[in-house]
């Protein structure tokens, strides 16, 4: 049997540039605003990041959406997501009716290509998120042999200016930092050859940070491989040079500058533990009494959450996917919200417009003014960070999906065993995609606390690869989370003939 390619993936369209022609690219841009045509939007802002397969991408989705009748705006320079959120943002002040196309493949490496969505107002998509089912209505248009793009005569192609300056004046006005602001900070930035580190290096540059810059002019050759800095010893080269210019502090962007990482000297930090100084920032601008509702992912850390709490935060759990997070902050007015793999989210005003979503310069604004006015934070985290394991995610690829899910069952009867707690469902009702696991971990009444030996997990199958399972441990005792990352490996590796994969 013949398997139908797809380039709907869960969070957005993602594909190998020699995998798909230019008619089957063609096609997702016909679904794509077929399903535009469906929501009522008028106009689109189409725009790139540096990756090699961008252009020809972008040039095709040009000509579908003029004869189509749109109203398009394009960037052609290459400019961060979080930027073309911006640029989407401002579009949207006078043209409310807006559909924003991010022609860009994140943090894979360089033979991939593809698209981010939003819809109005500036709402991020993903499969079964957003209107009409958001990419799974994508997905049946592409699919539906009836489907035919209606055309409407009419449709216009405007040049956008690059929206750098308006964009860091924005966040620096959003961020409370002055010119010059944050100068006796150093800070090695590793942008990986991606499209943030223009950007990055002009607004940091105009806060007063001293930056040693790495690997940050956009190259969609990606010449030292994926740009992810979250992957295993991506941020090594970057750790050397802190130590070697004795900077304070490392910050790694991945290829379309929505995924950041942060450290010392001595490695990267978690990103529960990063939030820490964020939200300290974000607090001393509130006047608010009440508890902000601040979201996680499974695989953040039980003691960050303890901090989180103390600085008058109630953490929410919610499932991984950065469509569906930013969608429950909506739903639940929650004032920002962090995933371990990098990726923060945040409240971002607009001319009476409210959107949740990224915005890597605000993240990083946020942190640094937190550090610049107490620099032992650095020190803080540093402790916080060599007082617990984390395993990092590693990961499992099987036989086939019915061995991938024997083999998950078995770690679950691990943990079962262990007489841990599990969970499939947040407090709301929403499905984890995946079991979470606590042991010496008890949340009650907003509050959390740890006992002796700690331990928390996330066991999940992967999104979209077969066969995969997906592990995250976290501990607060190394002995602990080695010896039970250690028995999962076991087991994964021997028992099931598993195979480990990055």
């Amino acid at each position: 049997m013949t398997q139908i390619k797809d380039p709907i993936k869960v969070y957005d369209a993602r594909w190998e540039v020699s995998e798909f022609n230019d008619r089957e690219v063609e096609r997702l841009f016909e679904a794509s605003l077929g399903y535009a045509q469906l929501i009522g939007v008028d106009t689109l802002v189409l725009t790139r990041d540096a990756r090699l397969g961008c252009a020809r991408v972008m040039e095709i989705g040009i000509k579908v959406a003029v004869n189509a009748g749109f109203r398009i705006f394009a960037c052609f320079d290459p400019i961060s997501t979080p930027m073309s959120y911006f640029a989407t943002m401002q579009t949207s002040l006078k043209f409310p009716k807006t559909m924003g196309l991010t022609v860009t493949a994140s943090h894979n490496p360089k033979q991939y290509v593809g698209i981010k969505y939003t819809v109005p107002t500036v709402e991020a998509i993903g499969y079964n998120c957003g209107p009409l089912g958001g990419l799974k209505k994508i997905k049946e248009l592409y699919h539906n042999t009836r489907f035919t793009l209606t055309k409407i005569q009419g449709g216009s192609l405007i040049i956008l200016q690059n929206p750098t300056d308006e964009y860091i004046n924005y966040t620096f006005n959003l961020a409370g930092v002055k010119t010059g602001e944050l100068s006796g900070l150093s800070v090695v930035l590793d942008t990986f050859n991606g499209s943030a580190g223009p950007e990055l290096v002009r607004a940091l540059s105009r806060a007063g940070v001293t930056i040693t810059p790495n690997r940050i002019a956009p190259n969609g050759e990606f010449p030292t491989g994926s740009p992810n800095p979250t992957s295993q010893h991506k941020m090594d080269p970057t750790i050397l040079l802190a130590n070697q210019n004795n900077t304070d502090l490392i910050i790694g962007v991945d290829g379309d500058g929505d995924r950041i990482v942060f450290g010392d000297q001595s490695g990267v930090f978690s990103a529960g533990f990063v939030m820490i100084p964020i939200l300290r920032s974000i607090f001393l601008k509130s006047d608010s009494t009440i508890p902000s509702k601040v979201l996680y992912d499974p695989k953040v850390n039980p003691m960050a959450l303890l901090k989180w709490a103390e600085l008058n935060a109630e953490p929410v759990l919610f499932r991984n996917g950065h469509s569906q997070i930013k969608a429950f902050m909506r739903e639940l007015g929650a004032l920002a919200g962090a995933e371990e793999s990098g990726h923060f989210y945040h409240q971002l005003p607009l001319e009476g417009m409210l959107i949740s979503g990224e915005n890597s310069l605000y993240t990083i604004l946020l942190f640094l003014l937190a550090v610049h006015q107490n620099k032992t934070i650095i020190t803080q985290i540093r402790t916080l960070q060599d007082q617990i394991f984390t395993s990092g995610e590693f990961n499992f690829e099987f036989k086939d999906d019915t061995i991938r899910d024997q083999a998950m069952t078995a770690v679950i009867e691990l943990f079962k065993n262990d007489q841990a707690s599990l969970t499939t469902h947040s407090e709301n009702g929403d499905d984890l995609e995946g079991t979470v696991v606590y042991k010496g971990v008890v949340h009650q009444s907003g509050t959390i606390n740890l006992t002796d030996g700690w331990y928390a997990a996330y066991i999940r199958t992967a999104t979209n690869e077969k066969g995969v399972v997906r592990s995250y441990i976290s501990s607060g005792n190394r002995k602990v989370g080695k010896a039970l990352q250690e028995k999962i490996v076991r087991l994964l590796k021997d028992q099931y003939n598993g195979k480990e994969i990055d």
